[in-house]
């Protein structure tokens, strides 16, 4: 039987609806080491200037630099500057 997530991914091609735009979906832009552009989070978990930790869903996303500095949260979208030295995923701990 195929996937919840199977479907909305082929329903969303079909509609030319960005992946992220979908339920559970995300999409991230990187640029260089200074900036994250993160599409489909949901709340900021943790913050501070050497690591921040997003949820995206049922994921959990984990940045890790120097100086990281949230400049932009809104509409389910997220812009992290800083020194980006690491990004590290896990599940959402129950």
């Amino acid at each position: 039987m195929p996937k919840k997530g199977d479907f909305l991914a082929r329903f969303g091609a079909k509609l030319d609806i960005p992946r992220e735009a979908l339920p559970g979906s995300f999409g991230m832009t990187l640029s260089g080491q200074q900036e994250l552009v993160v599409r489909g989070c949901k709340k900021i978990l943790s913050y501070g200037k050497e690591r921040i930790v997003l949820a995206l869903g049922k994921t959990v996303l984990e940045i890790q630099g120097e100086a990281l500095f949230c400049s932009a949260f809104g509409a389910r979208c997220v812009t992290i500057t800083g020194r980006i030295v690491s990004l590290s995923f896990g599940e959402v701990e129950k």
